[in-house]
């Protein structure tokens, strides 16, 4: 081969790695602000739901063991017109509202004042690998690593998700994160295995950025997401609409209450 020829294809091949090269850097940045964007999202939806389940769910958890006390004492009501003895009433209401019963209590017994329970062990090489994980995240994201100041606030956002997901043992944030190694350390392989190996790491980091997207999609579109942007378009307007709901649950629940006092003053009428 003319060296004229040998100095085209090397030049080629010296782009398509730069190529690659920048293509990784890109995409791994978008990676970064994805994961930053679906953090924020998640602590944002989970914040609004503590703060609903504190100030709604409890009516509605009320509403529905007033409801279904007053189906029991209306099915009680009913077999004692029909003569049916006592013994065999306690049976049938048990027998009828068995699982509606089980339902309530399982809600009863979910407290969020509770802490949040800590995860199982790792097996030893996940754990391992977590380990590893963060050790290498830590050290490409650690803030005081870098004087450029818009790298460092990228990093000082970075690094509490990094410190979450390696407690809470988010493996798969960590992997993401860890894309878009390109210093090889495989000198004894040819630039085309070299070139593959970046070609495999942007289609990683690609996969990884789709599923991102895919996160955030489903976030924004879920129920507690829709309900919170209600919440603050209401608010923006000046009306407090988890205030306005709670009160009309409150109305509902003691207007069941007493419906159901009604109905237990008839059974034990009837004893």
């Amino acid at each position: 081969m003319k060296p004229a020829v040998l100095a085209r294809t090397h030049n080629a091949n010296e782009k398509e790695t730069t190529r690659l090269l920048n293509a990784i850097e890109a995409k791994r940045g978008q990676v970064e602000e994805l994961t930053v964007t679906v953090e924020k999202l998640q602590s944002e939806v989970d914040s609004f739901q503590h703060h609903y389940n504190a100030h709604i769910s409890r009516y509605y958890l009320e509403l529905d063991k007033v409801e279904l006390e007053t189906k029991e004492y209306r099915l009680r009501l009913q077999l004692r017109r029909e003569n049916v003895n006592e013994a065999e009433i306690e049976a049938r209401v048990e027998s009828c509202f068995r699982t509606s019963r089980a339902r309530v209590e399982v809600q009863e017994a979910v407290d969020d004042s509770q802490p949040t329970p800590q995860a199982d062990q790792l097996p030893a090489p996940q754990a391992k690998h977590l380990q590893n994980l963060y050790r290498k995240l830590a050290k490409r994201y650690h803030p005081d690593k870098t004087i450029d100041a818009k790298e460092q606030h990228k990093r000082e956002q970075l690094m509490p998700l990094i410190n979450r997901a390696y407690h809470e043992q988010d493996i798969q944030t960590l992997e993401r994160l860890s894309l878009g190694e390109t210093d090889l350390h495989i000198s004894e392989k040819t630039d085309a295995e070299k070139r593959a190996a970046l070609q495999a790491e942007l289609r990683n980091l690609n996969r990884a950025a789709s599923e991102l997207r895919l996160e955030i999609n489903r976030l924004k579109t879920g129920r507690t997401y829709q309900l919170k942007q209600q919440v603050e378009k209401a608010k923006n307007a000046g009306t407090d609409l988890l205030s306005g709901l709670a009160k009309d649950l409150e109305r509902k629940v003691k207007a069941s209450q007493s419906h159901l006092a009604r109905l237990i003053n008839m059974w034990h009428r009837t004893q």
